[in-house]
């Protein structure tokens, strides 16, 4: 892997020939490996997911695998324990259809026991409610009677006679109707029974709301409940009470009128709910019993099953050859793991008993090969990253491999500051120790992405660490507590307030930027401006490290036209403008203006004045080396030929190359390479690799069919103008 450690892996497309009888052990050995990306079959592609061969077992997993949630689910509600790190021995591994017929037996129980459990639940929370209803109904009346002392009637002369028309009074007794409703329905409820009584029935609320549970959409849910009494006389009246009740979920309990029988029912309850926990516990008892073996081994049956639906997906990307006995797999494979996949192969035909030896043969790809990036624990977050932005073609260079230095200076840069960056590493050094305990867990949101890029954290922290100790800066605040600059004083009795005209360095500081900065007139100015320009050149050179990996394509396929009418022009134009704002920075900073008793003229003045005064001079308080104006307007002339010179020439001499007409079809050839060695697998040089990788890159390039000038033109002029405007606002960014 020499040649291409910073570049992905090179592949090959090889085509597997084996028998039906061992397609499962072959596909398992090769699953185990993890080197082969198997292809869907062009005869599959007119087919759905329900026409594959093996769509029945695909179903079959997914079906074990609701089971097994739900057994996950219950073992969890009964607090049973569930080894997560248990294997099932290969002498005691079932088949899927063993496993289904178990699994289906297990389900029933739990389900039969279920469902009496649930209606033993609703009987249950009734109950509870009826007992919370009796208890406070009682306290409502009695507040009632001592309001109204002496009456046990209600008058209900204007309710008699507004309702049967002016009929005769009739003696009524007082009625009621007890129950408990949701708290916050309380207001809603209020308001229409007055309003369907037109007034004529007193509503009361024990006003002790309890959380009570109860059934909803299948769900235990707690809901606060408040009990309620509802006075009323007539029949009618209580009739329209009733149903408005069933409408606003306000549930009805029977409460007798003598505190005596009072007591006996109350007495019924607390019995009746004392053999209902009896009784749910020898229910949870009888769920353990069922199930509490499949506990131990959920884990490893979730894995077995998973791993035997991604089995027979797999498996359903094959063709059949005729008469069905033999499949034909394809893949890309990395050149690298062919050795193993031969030996997986051999293995997986053992297995299977096959009657037809397996065949193992490189063929042409029908597209151009994916790109494999081997990463590490360092390195999978930041390769992450580099792949959000867009993943490399076949072979490039991976600009990823370079993303834990550079993406990590860059933020130390922005948040360079020694205690925040070392409160960083501490947190990073702490996810990284909980490495063995916290792999494959499922940690929480907050959590789960500082633990993913915790060397993330780890790389940017040091880095902070060493910006801070460049600014001097711990929290804030310098840790020099003196400075290296003194006042200019031409007696040493003077005092700095009188006779002293200015400070000046005394030395230089020996560790970062000096402390007098912190409380200088002028510190916003100076440390925005340091800043600004050291973000200038590093933004200056990382831009011209992407065209650096460019150059480095563009040599390795030997793509010598991008190199000359692309890369080349792109150096220049960058070079000229943004480059040379570079150097100016540094000029300036290497200049003893204090020496030459000259204001330090502004760069962005100069870098507008460049532009904008092209060929007038340059005064002399703007001047900063002599010949200034002749070399700006070279450096100016030179860019602006660089941007002609990569929008028009690659196309027009693509175009002639292709007789001004059409380019010859750069799509793979469908027919099959000529293999060698002993199972058809040719073994690729380098050399040859970077030819396939080349051959795939121009095709993918040009594409295939026509070539059109137009689209060719509409392609380079995007590409100019996305450099051109890039370098500009990625420099006025920095």
């Amino acid at each position: 892997m020499g040649d291409f450690a910073f570049r992905s892996e090179p592949m090959s497309y090889l085509q597997l020939m084996m028998d039906r009888d061992a397609a499962h052990a072959t596909v398992e050995e090769i699953a185990k490996l993890g080197c082969m990306h198997f292809v869907d079959s062009d005869s599959n592609t007119l087919k759905t997911a329900f026409q594959r061969p093996w769509s029945n077992e695909v179903r079959l997993c997914t079906d074990l695998l609701r089971q097994l949630r739900l057994f996950r689910a219950i073992s969890s509600a009964l607090n049973l324990e569930i080894d997560t790190e248990a294997t099932i021995p290969a002498s005691e591994r079932m088949e899927l259809i063993d496993l289904q017929a178990t699994f289906a037996e297990m389900e029933r129980e739990l389900n039969e026991v279920g469902g009496r459990q649930r209606v033993m639940d609703r009987t249950f929370f009734e109950r509870l409610e009826h007992k919370y209803v009796l208890l406070h109904a009682d306290l409502v009346r009695a507040t009632m009677q001592e309001a109204r002392p002496g009456e046990q009637a209600m008058e209900t002369d204007s309710l008699l006679d507004t309702e049967e028309g002016g009929r005769a009074r009739e003696a009524r007794a007082v009625q009621s109707i007890s129950g408990v409703i949701r708290a916050v329905d309380k207001s809603l409820f209020e308001r229409v029974v007055w309003r369907v009584t037109k007034g004529n029935a007193i509503l009361k609320f024990a006003n002790s709301p309890r959380m009570l549970a109860q059934y909803r959409d299948g769900q235990v849910e707690e809901v606060e409940k408040d009990a309620f009494v509802l006075f009323y006389s007539g029949r009618v009246i209580g009739d329209k009470l009733n149903k408005l009740c069933d409408t606003q979920d306000a549930h009805k309990y029977h409460v007798p009128n003598t505190a005596r029988e009072q007591m006996q029912l109350l007495d019924e309850l607390n019995r009746a709910l004392l053999e209902h926990q009896q009784v749910t516990t020898q229910a949870d008892k009888r769920k353990s019993e069922i199930i509490a073996d499949l506990a131990r081994r959920l884990g490893a049956l979730e894995e077995r099953v998973l791993a035997e639906q991604a089995i027979y997906a797999t498996m359903n990307l094959f063709n059949s050859s005729i008469g069905k006995k033999t499949l034909v797999a394809e893949g890309w494979v990395p050149d690298r793991s062919i050795p193993d996949l031969r030996k997986a192969v051999q293995r997986g035909m053992s297995r299977g008993g096959a009657s037809i030896p397996s065949v193992l043969s490189s063929v042409t790809p029908p597209g151009p090969p994916p790109t494999l990036t081997v990463t590490n624990k360092l390195s999978a977050t930041f390769q992450s990253l580099n792949d959000a932005y867009g993943t490399p073609r076949y072979l490039e260079l991976n600009p990823g491999i370079f993303y834990p230095v550079t993406y990590s200076f860059l933020f130390g840069i922005m948040f360079g500051d020694i205690g925040h960056g070392t409160l960083m590493l501490v947190g990073a050094l702490f996810f990284i120790s909980r490495e063995k305990t916290w792999e494959g867990r499922q940690l929480s949101e907050l959590l789960a992405p500082a633990y993913d890029g915790r060397y993330v954290l780890l790389l940017m922290s040091i880095f902070s660490i060493y910006c801070g100790c460049v600014y001097n800066e711990c929290f804030g605040l310098s840790l020099l507590p003196w400075s290296y600059w003194e006042w200019d004083c031409p007696d040493t009795n003077s005092t700095p307030s009188s006779d002293c005209s200015a400070v000046r360095p005394a030395a230089s500081s020996p560790f970062g930027v000096d402390p007098i900065w912190g409380i200088a007139a002028n510190k916003l100015a100076y440390q925005n401006s340091f800043k600004m320009k050291i973000s200038i050149i590093i933004g200056v050179s990382q831009m011209v490290f992407g065209l650096a990996c460019k150059t480095s394509n563009c040599l390795y396929f030997k793509r010598w036209r991008d190199l000359l009418l692309e890369n080349l022009p792109e150096y220049i134009f960058l070079l000229s403008i943004f480059g040379y704002l570079s150097f100016l920075i540094i000029l300036k900073w290497c200049t003893d203006w204090v020496g030459l008793e000259k204001r330090p003229p502004p760069l962005l003045d100069t870098l507008l004045g460049m532009i904008l005064r092209v060929g007038s001079p340059i005064e002399d308080e703007m001047l900063l080396y002599p010949g200034q104006a002749t070399v700006q307007l070279v450096l100016l002339s030179v860019a602006a030929i660089a941007v002609p010179w990569m929008l028009l020439p690659k196309p027009l001499m693509t175009w002639a190359d292709n007789g001004y007409n059409v380019i010859a079809d750069t799509s793979p050839d469908a027919e099959h390479k000529k293999t060698d060695g002993e199972d058809g697998v040719k073994e690729k040089t380098v050399e040859e690799t970077k030819k396939e990788a080349k051959a795939v890159q121009d095709a993918h390039g040009h594409g295939s069919g026509p070539f059109d000038i137009q689209e060719a033109m509409i392609h380079q002029s995007i590409h100019t103008i996305e450099f051109v405007l890039g370098a500009i606002s990625n420099t006025a960014s920095y």
